[in-house]
């Protein structure tokens, strides 16, 4: 393969909770077809998956998330009502762990994770200091995850200012930004409260490998130390206490039963995303955009990563052409 002179790759990698997952997969194609980033920037979960990958550890990601189900989703969870409902802290000591100190300055791969300034909404790139303090800070989505206090601020989720920081590759001089959103469907999927496609019989058979656990263990994902979370926190639906995994294409049915508080915000959330998202990147377009098709996975379904690994790997080969092209690959 031949790539034009002086092409500096940036991988932009957006927020989406348990959605980021899918990052693992269009990481892997990218690799697989011999494209590899120059620098790396990432956004909430794509902040997370980022830093991993730009440390050498993403086969040790991919493991780790293979072996997620609801129960040890819901152990690490870490309930509070003290500046957000999770904590986030049993998590964030995991990556601690692996990333063992290091600097973003250490990192293989000149790395930015972008967090939003609480008090004024102003954009913050955190290209320096720890690892884990950036990742850390660009996870905290409001309400669902304490915010971080950083050099005299107070710092949140990165997907309210910039969820597919295109701007930040940019700024480290990338020639050709590859752009991985994943969020373009949720509402769609949402509003026809059906199938939107289907995938190929091979990701159907892995996504129900993976292993959603009986209603009675995914009944526990709100409960802490043996006591069940109050009703108001449940996820709406019957959808959940199913033991099948459904593919990440399709919506779940729509009930006639209002939403628990953690649905309505885990969907206003997906609200803000996919405008925010749209508006920035007509704004600060990349020259390639990767849009896997996740409507029917919810932010919390961490425990779904084979058939989001399966999308994000899908929707990269399905654009590979149009990232020849752009690199001038023969």
């Amino acid at each position: 393969m031949i790539r034009r002179r002086n092409q500096r790759i940036g991988l932009v990698l957006g927020g989406g909770a348990a959605r980021g997952w899918a990052h693992i997969g269009a990481i892997r194609a990218l690799e697989e077809a011999g494209i590899k980033p120059d620098v790396v920037c990432g956004t909430s979960i794509g902040a997370l998956v980022g830093a991993v990958y730009a440390n050498g550890d993403l086969d040790w990601l991919e493991e780790w998330v293979a072996t997620l189900t609801w129960q040890t989703v819901v152990r690490l969870l870490d309930l509070r009502f003290s500046g957000g409902l999770l904590g986030g802290r049993k998590v964030i000591d995991l990556f601690a762990h692996q990333f063992n100190g290091r600097g973003i300055d250490e990192l293989k791969l000149p790395f930015t994770a972008i967090a939003t300034e609480l008090d004024t909404g102003r954009e913050v790139w955190l290209s320096e200091g720890g690892v884990v303090d950036a990742v850390r800070a660009s996870i905290a989505i409001p309400g669902l995850f304490t915010p971080i206090w950083h050099d005299g601020v107070w710092l949140v989720d990165g997907g309210l200012s910039n969820p597919v920081p295109v701007s930040a590759a940019r700024a480290l001089r990338a020639d050709c930004v590859i752009a991985v959103d994943l969020n373009h469907d949720i509402l769609n999927g949402r509003d026809l409260g059906g199938a939107i496609d289907t995938m190929p019989r091979e990701a159907a058979d892995s996504a129900a490998a993976d292993g959603t656990d009986a209603p009675n263990a995914v009944h526990a994902l709100l409960r802490r130390n043996g006591k069940r979370f109050p009703r108001w926190l449940q996820p709406a639906g019957d959808t959940l206490g199913s033991t099948a995994s459904p593919d990440v294409r399709v919506a779940p049915p729509p009930s006639a039963h209002p939403p628990s508080m953690l649905s309505a915000v885990a969907q206003s959330l997906d609200i803000m995303q996919v405008r925010i998202t749209r508006s920035r990147l007509a704004g600060e377009p990349a020259d390639v955009l990767i849009q896997p098709r996740l409507g029917g996975m919810g932010l919390f379904d961490f425990h779904r990563a084979a058939p989001a690994i399966a999308e994000g790997r899908a929707a990269v080969q399905y654009m590979l052409p149009a990232i020849r092209a752009q690199l001038g690959i023969e």
